[in-house]
């Protein structure tokens, strides 16, 4: 959806971008403004500005919001101070005439379901409403709820727009279509598990063979999560091949998921500190240049060692065998077992068993939650990823309420791999700053860089990820609620 201007803020705009006298970021902010009237979509405008997608549509809702007085000098968006439950239930979120009318229309005409609802939340919230009666109604946990919220607050109608909308998991600009393994209630458990390593591994490939794998990090990041999904596949149908079936691929699968990770873990550091260090002036954004540089050189090495991996024979070798693996019915299979002689176990009355394991393992971490550590919640992390890959493995043999249960643990797994994401980047910064000075020892005083700017993310980092701890217990209490418990119940039991 296209940004409208006039013609007054047109040539102002334009004026701003050839200004010399002009600061760094409002030039910026400008391009980004008229890249939003020229119709160009957000990733194509963060890639060129240097920001993350989130944050150059941050700043089309600030012009959205204020107009061209958000180049006037000492201009600063209005901060929106989160409100405790109590504030929230006296004052009810404040919508201009416009806002209203396009959010009922967007409520009683869009065909997206996900923008409908997002319409819904803001309209409830305008009227005054809870955020557990908003949840309850929009099928979201009160967190969720509150997310929508908090990005209506910061960016407006701008929410809404088509970019906005892409799902998590999807390449930017295109939707990625969604695959199953095509379970029956009836099929054994080797024969599910087949199934299931079949359409992972074909998701492998795909990602494998995509041509901006090179350029395109999130193509990285989906082979990643298949080889991840292919392990934990393996341990979900734990007794349904063979050990020397699964020797065989182990390995391969293990050196795989490594190669991709080295890639995948610099990536997520790289684009969190490029769109920081964008957002500062000019001389501060330079002491980050040479940690950016030294991890683009590190993501570059591993980059070749991956390729280099995949073109080896070893490689090559895995994938065919793999490949006849899957196609092959009953390949390494171990004889389905019986409850009596002449009652067959099926994969419809296995999965509920293992979904429910699962989740109990998860559960148990309750009681040592209210002195958890870094490590100790990076560890529940793991366990709620191998309750989510679980629950998507058998999501075609789930009941009511199926679908909900796995967005309220891919909530949780979320919430925990943005603070794991923020102690490896804290480390891997103080690790750089500790050493800078012996770097440098060679370069003319006057040439070395200032730490000070990096020391300033690396608190920010450090508060982010405190904010997190902080608020976990909410985040916790939302997964561990009554509700998610009978959801859950009632998926288990089609």
């Amino acid at each position: 959806m296209a940004l409208s201007l006039d013609e007054t803020q047109r040539t102002q705009l334009l004026s701003l971008t050839g200004d010399s006298v002009t600061d760094d970021e409002r030039r910026r902010n400008a391009k980004i403004v008229l890249a939003y009237a020229d119709g160009l979509d957000t990733h194509a405008i963060a890639a060129d500005s240097g920001l993350s997608e989130s944050r150059t549509r941050y700043w089309r809702g600030v012009f959205e919001k204020y107009g061209m007085e958000m180049f006037a000098p000492g201009f600063a968006p209005k901060v929106v101070r989160r409100q405790s439950p109590e504030a929230e239930r006296r004052h009810g979120l404040q919508l201009e005439d416009a806002q209203r009318s396009a959010l009922t229309a967007l409520l009683a005409n869009a065909h997206d379901e996900d923008l409908r609802r997002r319409a819904a939340i803001i309209l409830a919230y305008a009227e005054g409403k809870e955020t557990g009666a908003i949840a309850e109604i929009a099928g979201l946990s009160p967190s969720r709820t509150r997310y929508w919220r908090k990005a209506f607050e910061r960016e407006g109608m701008a929410m809404f727009a088509a970019d906005s909308m892409q799902k998590e998991d999807a390449p930017a600009g295109k939707e990625r279509k969604k695959s199953s393994p095509g379970l029956r209630p009836d099929d054994s458990f080797a024969e599910a598990g087949r199934k299931v390593l079949r359409m992972y591994f074909e998701d492998m490939l795909e990602q494998e063979a995509h041509p901006a794998m090179d350029s395109d990090p999130e193509v990285v990041h989906r082979m990643r999560v298949a080889t991840r999904r292919l392990r934990s596949a393996f341990g979900i149908f734990d007794g349904a091949f063979t050990e020397k079936s699964k020797r065989k691929f182990r390995r391969p699968l293990r050196s795989t998921g490594r190669a991709l990770g080295r890639v995948r873990d610099l990536d997520v550091l790289l684009e969190n500190m490029r769109g920081y260090a964008a957002s500062l002036a000019a001389e501060d954004a330079a002491s980050f240049a040479p940690l950016l540089r030294a991890w683009e050189e590190e993501r570059m090495v591993h980059y070749t060692a991956l390729r280099t991996y995949l073109e080896s024979p070893m490689y090559r070798d895995f994938r065919s065998a793999f490949r006849t693996f899957v196609d092959t019915q009953g390949s390494g299979a171990v004889e389905a077992g019986e409850v009596v002689p002449g009652v067959r176990r099926r994969i419809a009355h296995i999965a509920p068993v293992l979904i429910l394991e699962r989740y109990t393992d998860v559960l148990a971490f309750e009681n040592g939650l209210s002195l958890a550590s870094i490590d100790l919640l990076h560890r529940l992390r793991i366990q709620s990823k191998r309750l989510r890959y679980t629950m998507e493995c058998f999501s075609e043999l789930l009941g009511a309420g199926g679908r909900k249960a796995v967005r309220q643990v891919i909530e949780l797994q979320d919430y925990l791999g943005e603070l794991q994401d923020g102690q490896a980047a804290s480390d891997m910064i103080t690790d750089f700053v500790s050493g800078l000075d012996a770097r440098q020892s060679s370069r003319p005083m006057q040439e070395r860089l200032n730490p000070a700017p990096l020391l300033t993310y690396l608190a920010t980092r450090e508060s982010r990820k405190h904010e997190l701890m902080l608020g976990f217990a909410e985040a916790w209490a939302d997964f561990n609620s009554p509700d998610m418990r009978k959801r859950m119940l009632r998926a288990l039991l089609r």
